[in-house]
């Protein structure tokens, strides 16, 4: 592919690479580039992708905004985010899967108003539940035996980020190994090598969850990826 086409196509999904091989994949002005099963969800806020639910306006499933840039594999993700409401939930998939209904399977930075699972690994639509807890470094073998050490006390991580704030979100993933890092703290490593269910591409989405009203945002978002 030369070096036009393949700019043509970052225009078209909404991204701009610079030479550090970062590239922006929100505009921070429109959702080109972006979609969900129903877009009256989302909208472009304060120079960030919103997700809102309210009473009157509430999904009846979970609503999931996917880049439509194609699939990641080895990559680097960075984002700011603030979420809004005690009960909102939220994350950033990656390595993920589109399935029945727009619903998004697989790894997922976890996220929530009450910080209670916010700086996790989570398998969202999976068996597996939670990969990485905040402050846990987890290693799934071939056989999905799970062995987990603590590198921190999961409330000492929250300390400094204000959920209605803006934070910022590191992901890598590389091969089989994920980190998670909020403010440059890290929050949870992971290796999984779990025969058939780890994951080494997928799509990147941010979801919504019916239930209480909730709001979430995300913004300055950019991708890089870490070509083997």
């Amino acid at each position: 592919m030369n070096q036009f086409v393949w700019t043509s196509l970052l225009v078209i999904f909404g991204a701009v690479q610079s030479a550090s091989g970062w590239q922006k994949i929100f505009d921070g002005k429109t959702l080109n580039g972006w979609q969900a099963p129903d877009m009256s969800y989302f909208s472009v806020e304060d120079g960030a992708i919103t997700g809102t639910t309210s009473k009157d306006h509430n999904p009846p499933y979970n609503q999931f905004i996917v880049w439509q840039g194609g699939e990641v594999g080895d990559f680097e993700l960075k984002f700011k985010f603030r979420i809004f409401g005690a009960k909102s939930n939220s994350g950033m998939q990656f390595r993920s899967t589109v399935k029945d209904k727009g619903l998004v399977h697989g790894y997922q930075a976890d996220m929530d108003g009450a910080g209670k699972y916010l700086g996790g690994i989570w398998d969202e639509y999976g068996t597996r539940r939670s990969l990485a807890g905040r402050g846990e470094k987890a290693l799934i073998d071939e056989n999905g035996k799970r062995t987990v050490t603590r590198f921190a006390e999961s409330d000492a991580l929250l300390k400094g980020i204000q959920m209605e704030a803006w934070n910022e979100y590191h992901i890598t993933a590389s091969g089989s190994r994920i980190t998670l890092r909020i403010n440059g703290q890290l929050t949870a490593e992971l290796d999984d090598r779990e025969t058939g269910k780890a994951a080494r591409r997928g799509v990147l989405a941010m979801p919504i969850i019916p239930g209480e009203p909730m709001k979430v945002q995300y913004k300055d978002i950019r991708l890089k990826s870490l070509a083997r």
